[in-house]
């Protein structure tokens, strides 16, 4: 099974892990990949963690002592030299190489926490990752990447030390973010790494991942048409750009004149009717090579 359709049969699993999904998203570095490997790793990484954590830890202590064991121990530490590394989003990258980005390091924690029975949930706070380890004393958040054990009071002061400009938080900044959420989050920093170091395949590939997540979002087919063009690949830039129109509700738009005279349709944006004339020029290579 390609990793894509592995990728989708997952997202349809309730109880589906986020760093099953995560290795699903490494396929796009790796196609030949097992992550059967890199999920033997984890649960190595747990029993390590479960043999030095020691069984009378509780609170504030059994946090610390957690991410003293991840980072020290463990020497998971942050991408700091090359942070658009697109490796730095690749679980079984990260788990070789013992560097990456936040939302990859927590969830290694997060992954240790699962195979322990330990809470660890993941916080998808603006512009930085952090987990949060709960148990009946209390909850604290650990931010693998810099080694620092955070109060969840302090959470907002931390945040604005980290990014360097004031964040403020609200309740829902401290709702944990499910599987699906945080392999969106992986997808949209290799998107962002796949810019910032051209890689026309794999930024397709994650585009291809990002609309089996959320295939309403009209941005992402645009996106992929237009890289689609620029690749020239004609029939899979028609196919992305009909999509396209069809979600705007403006498909007739792509029909002759005549034929499209009985819709009622949207006005078009002047991005969109530059769309228009890509497709018209897309048709006419296809006339041409068929």
């Amino acid at each position: 099974m390609k990793p894509l359709e592995r990728f989708r049969q997952h997202l349809h699993q309730p109880d589906v892990s986020a760093e099953v999904l995560a290795l699903d998203i490494a396929c796009i570095g790796r196609a030949d990949l097992d992550p059967t490997e890199s999920l033997m790793e984890l649960d190595h990484l747990a029993d390590y963690v479960d043999l030095h954590l020691g069984g009378n830890l509780t609170g504030r202590a059994a946090a610390q002592r957690l991410l003293q064991l991840v980072t020290d121990d463990l020497a998971f530490h942050g991408a700091h030299s090359d942070y658009t590394d697109p490796r730095n989003s690749f679980l079984d990258q990260v788990l070789a190489r013992r560097t990456g980005l936040p939302i990859m390091l927590a969830l290694v924690g997060m992954a240790i926490g699962r195979r322990l029975g330990l809470r660890i949930d993941g916080m998808g706070f603006p512009h930085h990752f952090m987990a949060r380890y709960s148990d009946a004393e209390g909850a604290w958040l650990l931010d693998f990447h810099r080694a620092a054990l955070v109060e969840l009071d302090e959470a907002a002061t931390h945040l604005t030390a980290v990014v360097g400009r004031p964040v403020q938080l609200t309740a829902t900044s401290f709702i944990p973010v499910t599987a699906h959420d945080l392999a969106t989050r992986i997808l949209n920093n290799l998107r962002a790494a796949y810019i910032t170091h051209p890689q026309a395949e794999q930024l397709l590939q994650v585009l291809a991942y990002l609309t089996v997540l959320t295939p309403q979002s009209v941005s992402l087919w645009r996106e992929r048409a237009v890289l689609r063009y620029h690749m020239q690949a004609w029939e899979e830039a028609a196919h992305d750009l009909r999509h396209y129109f069809a979600l705007l509700g403006a498909l007739p738009y792509l029909f002759p004149e005549q034929a499209r005279a009985v819709y009622t349709l949207p006005e078009l944006a002047p991005d969109d009717r530059n769309l228009l004339v890509m497709h018209r020029r897309i048709s006419e290579v296809l006339n041409r090579l068929n």
